[in-house]
């Protein structure tokens, strides 16, 4: 009788066993369904778009080496699976984060640092999105039109401070402006000296 008792017992904790197992590989299936449709949808809408740089433009992003790394992560797509992707907006955070402490020294404006800045927020957020649990799509679709319009807009950063500079000066337009510059002007002897060279070169 007793062993008839633990026969029962094992038989009915067997079935409880393989029921579990079923309804747990029912949920992985189900997951990795989810996973696959929602990796389609990443892929289609995984487009990166870098705008063709005017020359002197293209000759200083050439030598930035930061830049042009970042740029070829940007453009290659994962083709594998959801944790391709994932491990991609890891590494182009990552590679965001060396761009405004590698700048070159003609584009370290306040605008340049604000547009570097605004795009690494933007990617530090598709990492967020891309690493939860379940990813919304719909934040994904809007965030990376929104990476491609920061990216267009450093681009225009730059050309416009390539037109500025392309701008001929007038005769007193140096002076003008280094008598605005309030750092300078903090040491007023300095100050003092360069209007004195300049009238006497009048």
């Amino acid at each position: 009788m007793k062993g008839f008792i633990v026969s029962i017992l094992v038989l009915t904790l067997g079935l409880f066993a393989c029921e579990n197992d079923s309804q747990q590989q029912l949920e992985a299936q189900k997951i990795a369904r989810k996973n696959e449709a929602v990796f389609k949808n990443i892929s289609k809408m995984w487009q990166f778009h870098f705008p063709n740089a005017r020359p002197e433009v293209k000759v200083t992003l050439n030598s930035w080496n930061e830049w042009r790394q970042f740029e070829i992560e940007m453009l290659q797509k994962p083709k594998s699976t959801l944790s391709a992707f994932q491990l991609k907006t890891k590494n182009l955070s990552s590679k965001a984060d060396t761009l405004a402490f590698t700048i070159p020294f003609e584009y370290k404006k306040p605008q340049v640092l604000s547009r570097i800045t605004t795009l690494n927020t933007k990617l530090k957020s598709l990492e967020t999105f891309m690493n939860l649990q379940v990813i919304p799509e719909q934040k994904v679709a809007k965030l990376i039109p929104e990476i491609n319009e920061e990216i267009k807009g450093l681009y225009n950063q730059w050309d416009e401070i390539i037109i500025k500079k392309a701008i001929p000066k007038e005769i007193g337009e140096e002076l003008m402006l280094q008598a605005l510059d309030t750092a300078r002007n903090a040491r007023p002897s300095q100050m003092n000296e360069k209007m004195e060279i300049s009238n006497k070169m009048k």
